[in-house]
């Protein structure tokens, strides 16, 4: 338990004092509970993501809400930290993929996962999971999940 708690101040954060990196200085991003909410507020076909301006230097943040289940998804060489806002969903980590399509370089979706373990996750939550390893977010039907995704180099 203390563990999670000192993985949700972390990521938390990460949330409220990453640097941005502009072209001329750094500065220092605020996002609220609101704000995070306001940029997804809409989901198109069950997912509404936004990329947070980090800078080239930083990691990759996305704002997410999911109203559906996503596929199944690979990233050879990023790891994901999930950070929930608000909401329930099961993410499936590990085991096996097979019918997944390249759709970028490094970057697999699709398919089927067989396997694995399955997480539940719900507001506070912090879930790593590791370059490599296929995962997928499942929502319950009618529900909506909300979370941020740091995704940093292996």
């Amino acid at each position: 338990m203390s563990l999670n708690l000192f993985a949700a101040a972390a990521a938390t954060a990460l949330i409220f004092a990453t640097p941005v990196l502009s072209a001329d200085l750094a500065v220092t991003m605020r996002l609220s509970s609101a704000e995070l909410a306001q940029l997804v507020a809409k989901t198109t076909d069950g997912l509404a993501s936004t990329p947070l301006a980090l800078g080239a230097k930083g990691p990759l943040v996305i704002a997410a809400h999911r109203s559906q289940s996503g596929e199944p998804e690979i990233h050879d060489g990023l790891n994901d930290v999930f950070v929930v806002h608000s909401g329930q969903a099961s993410v499936r980590v590990g085991g096996t993929v097979e019918g997944q399509r390249l759709t970028a370089p490094g970057e697999w979706r699709g398919g089927k996962i067989t396997g694995g373990q399955t997480f539940a996750l719900s507001s506070g939550d912090v879930l790593w999971i590791p370059a490599g390893q296929p995962h997928q977010v499942i929502v319950p039907t009618g529900g909506d999940f909300i979370y941020m995704a740091f995704k940093s180099a292996n």
